[in-house]
């Protein structure tokens, strides 16, 4: 009868133990360890500008819309950009602040080479900066703007405008790209209308686009045709003649903002 309780009593203790050892593994559960968030601007290190410079310009950015927007009606010329947070963790709502660093431009305006010539800080009555951004929780980012003067950028086309934006928080840290040099060059704001012409058999003749600093095109053949928008269009003509063939070309404002070129040419 004694052996027999040991055994009886053994399963039990068997039983305990294994519950034991459950609730002991269920209580080390926890967060995994992430990398520390750190926010950043990534107009800081643009790809296709090896200086390190934001360069604005009429260059549309591959993929992407320009690097500008321009608000005719408020005389604005403005440029979006962001605050980017990096981490595996995107918990939390990192408040990122953003001010001019004067300091910054004015050392790299005195290093030879970094800037054309003609470069000069933007003036601080001649822009407006978003102060403070939010990242909300489980964002990874918030974007903001630089809004120029237009007028004064439309008076200077030969001056070429530096300003440094950098960002600072609390929040969390700070990554290595924390201060983005924006080069501004408003001569892409005057378009100049060119281009060159050819003529072959069968009455076609063909055209090279040449223009200067234009965003958008318009042909006019000379023969009553429906006006093309393309860069480059080959015409055929009806009937041989000379026709007055006029391209305008128009700049980033538009039609407050175009170049107008005609050339005669004579179709056999």
């Amino acid at each position: 009868m004694k052996m027999m309780k040991i055994f009886r009593v053994i399963p039990m203790l068997t039983a305990i133990a294994v519950l034991l050892f459950s609730c002991e593994k269920e209580e080390r559960i926890v967060d995994a360890n992430y990398l520390p968030q750190q926010v950043y601007l990534p107009a800081a290190n643009p790809s296709n500008a090896p200086t390190g410079v934001y360069f604005v310009n009429s260059v549309a950015v591959p993929g992407q819309t320009f690097r500008y927007v321009v608000d005719l009606p408020n005389n604005k010329f403005t440029i979006p950009l962001a605050v980017y947070r990096s981490g595996v963790d995107r918990k939390g709502t990192v408040t990122a602040n953003l001010t001019v660093n004067s300091d910054t431009v004015s050392k790299l305006l005195q290093v030879q080479g970094k800037f054309p010539a003609g470069t000069e800080a933007l003036p601080s009555d001649k822009f407006a900066l978003t102060p403070t951004v939010f990242i909300g929780d489980g964002a990874d980012i918030s974007t903001f703007s630089l809004q120029v003067d237009l007028n004064h950028l439309r008076a200077n086309l030969a001056k070429k405008f530096v300003i440094a934006v950098k960002i600072s928080t609390s929040s969390v840290g700070i990554g290595k790209l924390s201060d983005a040099v924006i080069l501004i060059d408003p001569a892409f704001l005057s378009p100049t209308a060119n281009f060159t012409t050819t003529t072959t058999s069968g009455k076609i003749l063909n055209v090279s686009n040449t223009s200067l600093n234009a965003v958008s095109y318009a042909w006019n053949y000379g023969d009553g045709t429906p006006v093309s928008t393309k860069k480059d269009d080959p015409h055929t003509y009806a009937a041989a003649g000379t026709y007055d063939v006029t391209l305008t070309a128009f700049g980033p404002l538009g039609d407050a903002n175009k170049s107008v070129k005609t050339i005669s040419v004579l179709i056999n």
